[in-house]
């Protein structure tokens, strides 16, 4: 992976020396925003255009916004630098299921992240949803040991009937058993596709990324979820 530190304190990471070059002209606001998707406290996503080709250009905001999170990027590569890592390693091993991220762009201070940006290949359904298309990539990433977090229909991307990419994720390795792998499939049957057959044999990890959903969902936890989100902002 190639590094370029520049003079302003950023940090450009990639794998090509042409997505370096892009990220200067992203520095310099050198490019056109053709679509906004959130321009938010928490999260900026936005597709835009350089030389002609569109991307997407995203920075995750709560990362440096919200203190407990900035302090931890002492001790991570944070989640634009993670994503480019894990997702181009994912690739290079064959499983090419992802969009994929051609640049991070990281300004830290004090050694804690004060700001960052993704460069990554712009995506578009061009074909109608299945679920049960989703289903089976989601037992893909699975399959590579890795989860998503988010597994909701507006993270998959439709390419054809038999093809599709999977958006928003940082790809981490799974740790704790298949609890987290539990957990996105319970995302997707109990929020969106309710009336699909769970895929996975009921174990222990099961049991325990059930709890934790229902816990989230109680009305009271909500409530508090999203006092200290108004509070936050």
């Amino acid at each position: 992976m190639k590094k370029e530190k520049m003079m302003n304190g950023y940090t450009f990471y990639a794998y090509e020396d042409k997505y370096i070059e892009l990220g200067k002209k992203i520095l310099k606001k050198d490019y056109k925003v053709i679509k906004e998707y959130k321009n938010t406290l928490r999260n900026y996503v936005v597709v835009v255009q350089i030389d002609n080709e569109k991307y997407i250009l995203k920075s995750p905001r709560n990362e440096h916004r919200i203190i407990q999170r900035k302090v931890a990027t002492l001790f991570k590569d944070g989640e634009a630098l993670t994503t480019l890592k894990n997702i181009n390693s994912l690739e290079e091993s064959g499983l090419n299921i992802f969009a994929k991220p051609y640049l991070a762009i990281v300004k830290r201070k004090n050694g804690m992240i004060e700001e960052s940006f993704m460069l990554m290949e712009y995506v578009e359904n061009t074909s109608e949803k299945d679920k049960d298309l989703a289903i089976e990539y989601t037992k893909k990433m699975h399959e590579n040991n890795v989860y998503h977090g988010d597994c909701n229909p507006g993270n998959f991307v439709y390419l054809d009937e038999n093809n599709l990419k999977i958006i928003d994720t940082q790809a981490k390795k799974m740790f704790f058993g298949k609890y987290r792998a539990h957990y996105d499939m319970l995302t997707m049957k109990l929020d969106s596709y309710k009336e699909v057959e769970y895929p996975y044999s009921k174990d222990g990890y099961y049991y325990l990324a059930l709890g934790m959903k229902k816990f989230k969902k109680n009305s009271i936890v909500k409530k508090m979820k999203d006092i200290r989100k108004k509070r936050r902002d």
